[in-house]
């Protein structure tokens, strides 16, 4: 596959209606504004998709129509630019041709020079499974306090040890208080007093 910015070479009369290179059929073409768009995930993506090798194509360095784009790009491959390619990406499997508009032909000959390398590689390597990680172990269930019957249950306002307890000790009694005597005193009872007899009225 190669990844191509459609201000370099000029291969629209090298493709078929499919996007591919009539001269090298096994080269699939995708076209950019700019090769500062294409991102390093692109490229993982297209081995991911099956391809063996890939292509990044910008205009001539020192020439991007966007200033800075094929530099930026270049960087990346290089590894001095984030974000940069996974380490697992074989660099073998990709090149980067800055190109010119002129130069399609150029374009087809290393085209054709970089599918004899990736040939005698072989296939891609898949990437290694990720560990998966170690399944949590299920929470236990809570042990839920078994009711006492109601045999057992003490009623309300007793205390809820087995143990009897003895009463309280009220100490000692308090003595007695003689009762104080009254002694009753004689009623005198108030006798009318005797009208004197003899002496006339007057």
């Amino acid at each position: 596959m190669s990844l191509v910015c459609e201000r370099s070479c000029d291969l629209n009369a090298q493709l078929d209606s499919q996007g591919r290179l009539t001269a090298v059929p096994e080269v699939q073409v995708v076209k950019f504004p700019c090769s500062g768009m294409i991102q390093p995930l692109m490229v993982e993506a297209a081995f991911k998709a099956g391809a063996t090798g890939v292509i990044i194509t910008g205009c001539q360095l020192g020439d991007c129509y966007y200033r800075e784009g094929n530099r930026m790009i270049r960087e990346r491959l290089l590894g001095g630019r984030p974000p940069g390619l996974k380490k697992t990406v074989d660099r073998r499997r990709v090149i980067g041709l800055w190109l010119s508009r002129p130069q399609a032909s150029r374009f087809i000959s290393e085209a054709k020079e970089f599918l004899a390398v990736v040939t005698e590689l072989g296939p891609v390597a898949p990437e290694p499974a990720k560990p998966t990680p170690a399944p949590k172990p299920a929470p236990q269930p809570k042990s839920e306090a078994k009711s006492e019957p109601e045999n057992n249950k003490a009623p309300a306002g007793e205390a809820k040890s087995s143990k009897a307890t003895a009463p309280a000790d009220p100490g000692p009694e308090p003595a007695a208080q003689p009762k104080s005597e009254t002694k009753d005193e004689p009623k005198t009872e108030s006798k009318p007093e005797a009208k004197e007899e003899g002496k006339p009225e007057s």
